[in-house]
C-alpha cells in the first residue's frame, strides 16, 4: 500500500498540474447528441424513445461520485434496490473460498449469481465459480449512468438475470484527454483511498473512426476496528474459549475431582471445585505462563496468573458468577479491506462503409487484497491431541491426567497460535476481456444487423500465510524430547510462550490456491420495423447465440494429500476440480402497438419476448415475457408485466471443490436459539422438550458422562461447502405494476416534478443454495417445528456428526442444493423536484434547488428452505440470508433523499440515508427468542462540487457527516454490518478533474 505522504504527493501533484495546464490544449469531451434511436435495458429492440416497461432505476455519474467512494460496490449497495453484499467490509476469512477481496451487487437481496451485470449491454466476465461478477472490473471512469432493472431479464440476455440487470452504460464519442484523481481519508486518518485516471479519446479518419482509452489506478488502504470504541473486543458473554495459554478438554474421559482439587485446594490453597455425581471433574484445564494450572469452561476460574488481555479474560457463564470461562478475543480486525487495483479499458469504432460498422473493445484489470484475519485456532475438530508422555507437561496437571479412567490415552488440546501470528490471505486477480463485432444495415426497411464475438478469462491466486501445520504440530507433541530433535529448543504449547523461530519456522505453512475461469461468447441479431398497423409499427428483434464457460481449480498439496487429508489447521481438504458448461441459445422479441390516440390512452404497447436456452449440464430450458407500457394521458404512463426467468447452475455450483469456512452459530443462551442445542445452557436443553433434545445429543455422539455438563466452548463451527453435478435449474416469476407521472402544473415551480412508484414481486423455485449450517443445527432439534418426533433420522440430523470423544461437531455440511424457494416483494418509489429560487422570489440570480427521493418498501422476503418445510418470512429482520453473498438486512424501509442546491459554477448537496430497525431473524421461527436486531439508522453525507477556470473540476465532501456510529447487530457485542452500515466513522474526500 502507498504512505500517506504519496499519495498526497500523487492528488496535490494532479490538482496542480490540472490548474498549471491552463494554457495547454483546449480540447474537451464533446457534447452527448440528442438521443434518436435507443436500446433500453431489458430489450432487444431499437426504438425512437426511451420508455422501460420493466421497474427501472438511472444512476448518473454525478451521483455515484457524490457518495465519495472510490468503487461502485459502495455506491450501488447504499440504494434501496440493493442489499449490502460481499465487497470493502469483507476483510478478513479463514476459509479456502474463491471470492477474497472481490465486490458484488445484490439486487433485492437475492444474492450476486442471481443480478446479471452488464456493460453496454452485453456480457462480462465471472470472477467467481458461481457466476458473480466481480465490480472492480467496471471501467469506472468511462462510466456516463448505471441502469438498474428489477426481475427477470432472461428473454433478452438468458441465464442468471432473476433478481434483474445492473447494466453499467460507458460514455460514447469520448473527445480529448481529462485527468480525474480523488483522496480520502476517515477522521480517524485511517481507511485512506486514492484514484487517478486517465482517459483520452478522439475521431480519425474523417470522422469514420473513434478511439478511447482509460487508465485506471486504485488504491484503499485497511482501517483497524481497535482505532473505533464502538468495537468491543472482550464480550460480557462467554465466547471462544480457544486461548494462547492453551485449555484440555477431557471428553468422555474426565479425571476424578479429588485429583484436581488435591491442586487446587491442596496446593494453590483455593476453594474446591465441583464435579459431576459420579465424582468426576467436568471442567476444563488451563495453562499460565508459569506453568501452573488453572480452571475454566463450566466452573470458576481459579488461579489464572496471567494479566487478562482480549486475547485472554474471564467472563462469567451465570449470573451468580459459579461458572465461568476464560474468552479469546481478536482485535487485529478490519473495518475495510485494502485493494490495490490497475484497470485498461479501450475501444476502437469504425465504419468500414455507411452501412457497415466494426468495433473491438478490450478490458483489462489486474488487482490485490489482502485478508487479514485471528491466528489460527487449534480448536473444535482441529484440536490438537497431545500424548500423556509428552515431556513439558506440568508437574499438576500430571497427577490429573493420571486419575483419568484411561490415564494414557491422549489428551485434547485447543490453543490459539498467536505465536505464528495473524493468518493472512493475498487475493491476487487478473482478468482481461476481449470483444470484436460488426453491425451493419440489412437494406430491407430499417432493419440492422448486428453480431459480436468474446473471449475473457479470470485468474486467481489465493495465498495463505500463518497457517499451522498438522503434521508438524503432531511430531512436535509427541516427540520424546518435546520436539527439541526438531526444532531448536522444542516447543512447550503448555502456557502463552514463545518458541525459538526455528520452531515457528518448522510449524507454520505457505498455501497457494489458484482458480481460473474462462468465457466464450459469440451472438448475432436482426431488429428492426415489420409493418404497420393502426396504431404504429410492430418491430421485432429475433437472434442467437453460444456461450462456454469452463473452470478449472489447482489445491495447494498440502491441502490435497494423497491420504486424503488436510495438512493445515483450520482448512479442510481441496481436491482440484474443474468443468465446463456449453450453451446454445435462440431469442425473439415483439413490440406490438395496439391502440393509440383514445381517450384514456395515447399509446398502449405490448411487448412479448420468448427464449430457449439448450444446456450441456441440464437441458432445454424456456424463458418468456409479456410487458405493457400504457401512456394513459399527458404525464401518466403505467408499464408492468410478467418475465418467466431462469438460473442454470453455474460451472462452480457444479464443480466447485469441497471446502470449509467458519461459520458462527453463536453462543448458547437460555433466552435464545443459539449456539449448540445439545449445550447445557441453550434454550433447547432448559426448554420443555429438554428430555427429548438430550436424547438426540446422545444418539447423535455426544458422550453419556458429559451430557449434562457439555458446553461447546466457541461460538464457530468449520461446516463443508462445495459443488454438486445433479443440480437443476432454478426458476423465477417476476410480476410487476407501476406509474410514472409527470408534473400536470404549468407554474415554473412546480412544473419540474416527476415521480415513479413500481410494485414488484418475484418468486425463485428450485433454488440453487447453500443450506446455513446454523439453520440446519436447530432445525434438527425442532425450531420451527421441523423435527417434531426428535429423529434422529431427520434431514437436517443428517448433516451434524459429532466426535465421539468430545461431543463437538465434525465438519457438518452446508449442502449446495435446489432447495425450496425464496419469494420478496415490494414497493419502489423515486420523486424528483427541481425549482428555480427565482420562482420564489429570490431575484434573477438566486440559483436552482433539485431535490430526489428514492425509497424502498419491503413487504415480504420468505425462504423456504427444503420443498415441504416451512416458509419464513424475514422482511424487516437482519440475520438471515438467501446465501453468504446476498446480504443478511431485510429492512422494510430503506430511503436516500438528496438536495442540492446549484448557483453558476458551483453546488452543494446534503444527503440523507435512512434504514428501518430490524428485529433478529431468529424471532421469526421462534417468536419468544430474545435474540436482538438492528436500531433504525439515520446518517447525513455533506458533497459540493466547482467548476473552475481551465476546464477543471473540484469535488468535494463529508460523508457521515455527525459522525454517527453503527448500531449493534444482532446478539454479539460489537458486532457491526460493514456491508448496509458506515463502520468508518466521519470520513472526508476531494477530487480533481482536468479537461485538455
Amino acid at each position: 500500500m502507498k504512505s500517506r505522504s504519496l499519495k498526497w504527493l500523487m492528488a496535490g501533484g494532479v490538482a496542480y498540474g490540472a490548474l498549471y495546464a491552463a494554457g495547454a490544449a483546449q480540447a474537451q469531451e464533446a457534447a452527448t447528441a440528442t438521443i434518436e434511436e435507443v436500446v433500453v435495458t431489458g430489450s432487444r429492440i431499437v426504438r425512437q424513445d426511451y420508455v422501460a416497461n420493466s421497474p427501472i432505476v438511472s444512476v448518473g455519474q454525478a451521483a455515484i461520485e457524490a457518495t465519495g467512494q472510490v468503487t461502485v460496490e459502495k455506491s450501488l449497495s447504499q440504494m434501496p434496490q440493493f442489499s449490502g453484499s460481499f465487497g470493502q467490509g469483507n476483510t478478513g476469512s479463514t476459509s479456502t473460498g474463491l471470492n477474497g477481496g472481490q465486490s458484488y451487487a445484490s439486487l433485492r437481496g437475492l444474492g450476486s449469481k442471481r443480478t446479471l451485470i452488464l456493460m453496454d449491454g452485453r456480457r462480462l466476465q465471472p470472477s467467481n465459480p458461481d457466476g458473480s461478477v466481480d465490480l472492480n472490473t467496471i471501467p469506472e471512469a468511462l462510466i456516463e449512468n448505471v441502469e438498474i432493472i428489477t426481475g427477470g431479464a432472461s428473454t433478452a440476455y438468458g441465464s442468471d438475470a432473476t433478481a434483474g440487470v445492473v447494466n453499467f452504460r460507458l460514455r460514447r464519442n469520448f473527445e480529448g484527454i481529462v485527468i480525474d484523481s480523488q483522496y480520502g481519508a476517515t477522521e480517524k486518518g485511517d481507511g485512506e483511498s486514492f484514484k487517478i485516471a486517465l482517459t483520452a479519446g478522439q475521431a480519425f479518419d474523417e470522422g469514420r473512426g473513434r478511439a478511447v482509452i482509460s487508465v485506471d489506478y486504485t488504491n484503499r488502504d485497511r482501517a483497524l476496528q481497535s482505532s473505533r470504541d464502538y468495537y468491543i473486543f472482550r464480550q460480557s458473554t462467554p465466547g471462544l474459549s480457544t486461548i494462547p495459554q492453551g485449555t484440555v478438554l477431557f471428553g468422555a474421559n474426565l479425571p476424578t475431582q479429588s485429583a484436581v482439587n488435591s491442586v487446587f485446594v491442596g496446593q494453590y490453597g483455593l476453594a474446591a471445585l465441583p464435579g459431576n455425581a459420579a465424582g468426576r471433574y467436568t471442567g476444563q484445564i488451563g495453562f499460565n505462563t508459569d506453568q501452573t494450572i488453572f480452571s475454566t469452561a463450566g466452573v470458576r476460574v481459579q488461579n489464572f496468573r496471567d494479566p487478562e488481555t482480549n486475547s485472554a479474560y474471564i467472563v462469567n457463564s451465570n449470573a451468580a458468577g459459579t461458572s465461568q470461562q476464560v474468552n479469546y478475543g481478536y482485535d487485529g480486525a478490519s473495518m475495510q479491506s485494502d485493494l490495490d487495483r490497475y484497470a485498461v479499458f479501450g475501444k476502437i469504432d469504425y465504419d468500414l462503409t455507411d452501412s457497415l460498422r466494426s468495433f473491438v473493445q478490450f478490458t483489462f484489470t489486474d488487482y490485490e487484497s489482502l485478508g487479514i484475519s485471528n491466528p489460527t485456532l487449534a480448536s473444535n475438530v482441529y484440536g490438537l491431541s497431545v500424548p500423556a508422555s509428552n515431556p513439558f507437561i506440568p508437574a499438576e496437571f500430571r497427577t490429573i491426567l493420571a486419575s483419568r479412567p484411561d490415564a494414557s490415552a491422549p489428551f485434547t488440546f485447543y490453543k490459539a497460535l498467536n505465536i505464528l501470528g495473524p493468518r493472512e490471505q493475498k487475493y491476487s486477480y487478473t482478468v482481461y476481456q476481449l470483444t470484436g463485432g460488426l453491425s451493419g444495415d440489412v437494406g430491407l426497411r430499417d432493419w440492422t444487423w448486428d453480431a459480436y464475438a468474446s473471449f475473457s478469462r479470470a485468474k486467481f491466486d489465493n495465498e495463505q500465510t500463518g497457517g499451522a501445520s498438522a503434521s508438524a504440530a503432531a511430531r512436535l507433541l509427541n516427540s520424546p524430547t518435546g520436539g527439541a530433535d526438531l526444532c531448536d529448543g522444542g516447543w512447550n504449547p503448555f502456557g502463552n510462550l514463545t518458541p525459538s523461530q526455528d520452531c515457528i519456522s518448522y510449524l507454520s505453512r505457505r498455501t497457494l490456491n489458484q482458480n481460473e475461469l474462462e468465457q466464450r461468447m459469440v451472438e448475432a441479431s436482426i431488429q428492426g420495423g415489420l409493418f404497420e398497423l393502426p396504431a404504429g409499427e410492430i418491430r421485432f428483434a429475433v437472434g442467437a447465440d453460444y456461450r462456454s464457460n469452463e473452470y478449472s481449480f489447482r489445491a495447494d498439496s498440502l491441502l490435497n494429500q494423497p491420504d486424503g487429508t488436510s495438512d493445515v489447521l483450520g482448512y479442510s481438504v481441496l481436491r482440484d476440480a474443474g468443468g465446463s458448461v456449453d450453451t446454445y441459445e435462440v431469442f425473439g422479441e415483439l413490440l406490438v402497438p395496439i391502440l393509440r390516440d383514445l381517450p384514456m390512452i395515447q399509446e398502449l404497447n405490448l411487448d412479448l419476448g420468448y427464449r430457449f436456452s439448450d444446456y450441456s449440464s441440464v437441458g432445454g430450458i424456456h424463458t418468456y415475457k409479456a410487458d405493457f407500457d400504457w401512456s394513459v394521458v399527458e404525464g401518466l404512463r403505467l408499464r408492468g408485466g410478467y418475465n418467466r426467468a431462469i438460473r442454470a447452475p453455474s460451472v462452480g455450483e457444479l464443480f466447485a471443490p469441497v471446502s470449509t469456512g467458519s461459520v458462527t452459530i453463536g453462543t448458547a443462551s437460555a433466552t435464545t436459539t443459539n449456539g449448540d442445542p445439545c449445550d447445557v445452557r441453550s434454550s433447547f436443553r432448559q426448554g420443555g422438550s429438554g428430555a427429548a433434545v438430550r436424547a438426540l445429543c446422545l444418539t447423535q455422539g455426544v458422550p453419556t458422562s458429559i451430557i449434562d455438563s457439555y458446553q461447546l466452548g466457541t461460538a464457530q463451527v468449520f461446516a463443508l461447502t462445495g459443488g454438486n453435478p445433479d443440480l437443476e435449474e432454478e426458476t423465477a416469476d417476476t410480476y410487476s405494476f407501476g406509474a410514472v407521472v409527470q408534473s400536470p402544473f404549468e407554474n415554473p415551480l412546480f412544473s419540474r416534478m416527476s415521480a415513479s412508484v413500481d410494485w414488484y414481486s418475484i418468486k425463485v423455485t428450485d433454488a440453487v443454495g447453500t443450506l446455513p449450517v446454523g439453520n440446519a443445527i436447530r432445525f434438527c432439534f425442532n425450531e420451527g417445528g421441523n423435527n417434531p418426533n426428535f429423529d434422529p433420522s431427520n434431514y437436517y440430523c443428517q448433516l451434524i456428526q459429532r466426535n465421539p470423544s468430545s461431543g463437538v461437531p465434525v465438519n457438518p455440511v452446508q449442502p449446495l442444493l435446489n432447495l425450496g424457494q425464496f419469494e420478496t416483494s415490494g414497493v419502489d418509489v423515486q420523486f424528483d423536484w427541481t425549482l428555480d429560487m427565482i420562482d420564489l422570489g429570490l431575484g434573477d440570480d438566486s440559483g436552482r434547488l433539485a431535490l430526489n427521493v428514492t425509497i424502498g418498501y419491503l413487504d415480504s422476503f420468505k425462504i423456504q428452505n427444503l420443498p415441504e418445510s416451512p416458509t419464513y418470512d424475514y422482511a424487516g429482520t437482519w440475520g438471515t440470508a438467501v446465501e453468504t453473498n446476498a446480504g443478511q438486512a431485510h429492512p422494510e424501509w430503506k430511503t436516500v433523499t438528496s438536495a442540492t442546491y446549484s448557483r453558476g459554477p458551483a453546488s452543494l448537496g446534503l444527503r440523507w440515508r435512512h434504514i428501518s430497525e430490524m428485529k433478529a431473524s431468529a424471532v421469526v421461527v421462534t417468536p419468544t427468542s430474545t435474540s436482538l436486531g438492528v436500531k433504525a439508522y439515520d446518517i447525513f453525507d455533506l458533497n459540493g462540487r466547482m467548476s473552475l477556470p481551465w476546464d477543471t473540476d473540484l469535488r468535494f465532501g463529508v460523508n457521515n457527516l455527525f459522525n454517527k456510529a453503527p448500531p449493534q447487530a444482532g446478539d454479539t457485542e460489537g458486532n457491526r454490518d460493514a456491508q448496509n452500515y458506515d463502520v468508518m466513522g466521519r470520513a472526508y474526500y476531494v477530487g480533481v478533474r482536468k479537461r485538455f
